[in-house]
């Protein structure tokens, strides 16, 4: 007998892993060390780490460390 399966198909089983890990990334928050510890989404730290803004701010703690 066991458990009743959850979901039927393993692509169901992969799409609710993937809404899971997005409502994750989207809630979980990231400090951003180089620019002054600013709040930043999980999700968005990746576009932020290349741009410019972020680029220039790590130059100027390179700099002065």
């Amino acid at each position: 007998m066991g458990r009743p399966r959850k979901y039927s198909t393993k692509e169901e089983r992969n799409e609710a892993g993937r809404l899971t890990k997005t409502k994750y990334m989207l809630n979980k928050e990231w400090l951003c060390p180089a620019c002054g510890n600013r709040d930043y989404s999980l999700a968005g730290k990746w576009t932020h780490l290349k741009s410019k803004k972020h680029i220039r701010n790590a130059q100027v703690m390179n700099e002065n460390v």
